[in-house]
């Protein structure tokens, strides 16, 4: 006869080999590189709004599949005028043809629009392309005061 608590014990004895491969398997996740996938290169840049530095914003990157291009898409934060896939927490851009999209806001909270902290939206929608090349590079975009 076995009592209750060798069960236990002999069931938890079982479950240790499964316990540990499901931690490996979530270590292992919790460690990929933004090296991983294939090679990305930084872009930086300025961006003006209506003849002004763009105090806050967004710049996304996708590969331009029109054109042939393929690959994860990148992004950044606009701060101060000024944006580098470089900084913390951004992703690179793989190189060949990108469709560009900008969200801008004034960086200012207010009661109007608790939703994002970055501020107010300044514009709807600016997009725009460029082609990035195999290197570090630099693309400016200037957005006019009703960007179409």
């Amino acid at each position: 006869m076995s009592f209750p608590s060798q069960q236990f014990i002999t069931r938890q004895g079982q479950l240790w080999p499964i316990v540990a491969t499901c931690m490996a398997l979530i270590a292992t996740i919790g460690c990929s590189s933004r090296d991983d996938g294939p090679r990305r290169y930084r872009v930086s840049g300025e961006v003006i709004y209506d003849g002004k530095p763009l105090p806050a914003g967004k710049v996304f990157f996708a590969p331009d599949t029109d054109a042939g291009n393929s690959g994860p898409g990148g992004y950044t934060d606009i701060v101060d005028g000024r944006y580098d896939t470089d900084w913390d927490n951004s992703k690179g851009v793989v190189p060949g043809p990108h469709k560009v999209r900008v969200e801008g806001f004034d960086g200012q909270p207010s009661a109007r629009n608790d939703f994002h902290p970055k501020g107010n939206m300044l514009f709807p929608k600016f997009s725009a392309e460029i082609d990035v090349p195999k290197e570090a590079s630099e693309h400016n975009f200037d957005i006019p005061k009703n960007p179409k």
